[in-house]
């Protein structure tokens, strides 16, 4: 007896069709589930289960896996088992468009009391049970790929000079360490757009920077291609500070919680020929070097969104650094400035750094956090009138108005007349002038002309009232919003 061939209507959809569908499934495991019912649909749907890799560890005292707590070690190898896949079935690789890895719970600690990581015992001796994961067709090829990123061989005595303590690139990514499973994991992806880095690994990070600028600089080979197509970029850990935190635990997480790379690895992303969206825990010693080190600057024409958060970059770094990006679009600076003595905040630097990119720039937030708040002052002050698309402001009082109360501007004197959103922001400066000094200047600015000067104007607040605003009543510039036909909101 026969029964007639039956054909499942999902095998003669086109790719594109399929690729809708699946994007009604509701989460990454029900496509992974459907790929598993029979070898056609696996072939059709892998491109859409491997396009978005997006992977999170807890990492209580990890800097790197092999030095991690017992209980973290499962979660912390999820990237070296993605590359052992990937290894496996190159294919994969070629479908990975975006790539997010994040550790969390990691607490402030004193990474010197680890030692050097790639000294201490391998992790395979330390936990029999993992090893066993690379097998030697897997060896073969991590190293067939490590070789073919030409990165490692070239030997100096007993090591080479892509090595750590006597370790090369390949012995650690056996060891499953972090640095040298990323770098891989990355050199072998040449469609990423989308590049999420959110961890610490350590102070001692050596091959990812280099995998970074060999695949982004102007000197990069034709076959690394990785970086070349890439759009977006987040290095570093992001943190909203709370009310309740300390300063100190603060300034603990700008030292700690970012991934450590050498000036390469950050300056290589602004080599992206088609960037346009960089975030990152920027310091000013890692851009300042890049200046001194690189042969020439990258010109990053398609970068519209920069955003250095819990950044140490200097106002004359930033001057140096947006001279490079000429069509920048927005911009979040947030300055966190190490001083502990007395601290002036140049806000005529400030501007003048901004002056690169004025004739583009539509949203600007400056935020300024001090290691010494109360030891302050400010110099100068910054005047947007010149900014013809400068539609979004988010800064403190003090860096428009500037710390000399004889030279105040009015506030209308120094805004975009294509301004739709004033914010005053709640950092270390937004104290450096009591409300009894600021409010008059709030009664002038909606009083007076503002309307002539900023006619798009269409809603004006600060993110804390009650810090600045508490002896007039914490509604008070809310009340003056709405006389005067302004939204006052968040």
């Amino acid at each position: 007896m026969s029964f007639p061939k039956s054909t499942c209507p999902l095998f003669e959809l086109p790719q594109e069709l399929l690729e809708s569908v699946l994007s009604y499934l509701p989460s990454s495991q029900d496509v992974s589930n459907l790929s598993r019912t029979c070898k056609a649909l696996h072939a059709k749907t892998i491109s859409h289960l491997y396009s978005n890799i997006s992977m999170e560890w807890q990492s209580s005292h990890a800097t790197r896996p092999l030095t991690v707590a017992d209980e973290d070690v499962v979660q912390a190898l999820r990237p070296n088992f993605l590359l052992q896949t990937i290894l496996a079935e190159p294919a994969y690789a070629q479908s990975i468009t975006a790539l997010k890895l994040q550790s969390t719970g990691l607490g402030v600690c004193c990474y010197s009391c680890f030692g050097d990581p790639r000294r201490r015992e391998p992790l395979e001796k330390r936990h029999p049970n993992v090893a066993p994961n690379w097998t030697n067709a897997k060896q073969r090829l991590a190293l067939n790929a490590v070789r073919n990123a030409r990165l490692e061989w070239h030997h100096r005595g007993r090591g080479d000079a892509f090595a750590v303590g006597g370790c090369s690139w390949y012995e650690a990514i056996l060891m499953y360490d972090l640095d040298a499973t990323i770098a891989l994991l990355v050199w072998m992806c040449p469609n990423l757009a989308s590049l999420d880095l959110r961890f610490h690994i350590g102070d001692d990070v050596v091959y990812l920077p280099k995998v970074l600028w060999k695949l982004s600089s102007a000197g990069a080979e034709p076959q690394a291609l990785g970086c070349r197509k890439l759009r977006n970029v987040h290095l570093g850990h992001v943190h909203i500070a709370s009310e309740e935190e300390q300063s100190s635990d603060k300034w603990s997480r700008v030292t700690h919680l970012h991934p450590h790379l050498d000036w390469r690895g950050y300056w290589a992303f602004f080599w992206c020929p088609n960037i346009q969206k960089i975030e990152m825990n920027l310091m000013d010693e890692i851009a300042h070097a890049g200046f001194q080190k690189a042969t020439s600057l990258p010109i990053c024409s398609t970068l519209t969104t920069l955003r250095l958060g819990e950044s140490s970059v200097k106002p004359n770094t930033l001057s140096k650094l947006l001279s490079c990006t000429p069509a920048l679009r927005r911009l979040d600076y947030e300055y966190w400035v190490r001083d502990r003595a007395f601290i002036t905040v140049d806000c005529a630097s400030l501007s003048a750094a901004l002056n690169s990119v004025k004739s583009s720039l539509e949203h600007l937030r400056f935020f300024c956090q001090l290691h010494s708040p109360g030891s302050v002052d400010v110099c100068g002050n910054c005047d947007f009138r010149d900014y013809p698309v400068l539609s979004s402001l988010h800064v403190s009082p003090a860096v428009i108005l500037g710390g000399e109360a004889s030279l105040w501007p009015r506030i209308e004197e120094v805004m975009p007349s294509s301004l739709e959103e004033l914010c005053f922001v709640n950092d270390d400066l937004l104290e450096f002038w009591s409300p009894k000094e600021l409010i008059p200047l709030l009664d002038d600015f909606f009083e007076g002309g503002w309307r002539a000067r900023t006619p798009k104007l269409q809603r004006v607040y600060a993110t804390d009232n009650k810090s600045w605003l508490d002896a007039y009543g914490t509604d008070y510039l809310r009340i003056l919003s709405e006389q005067n036909g302004l939204e006052c909101s968040e």
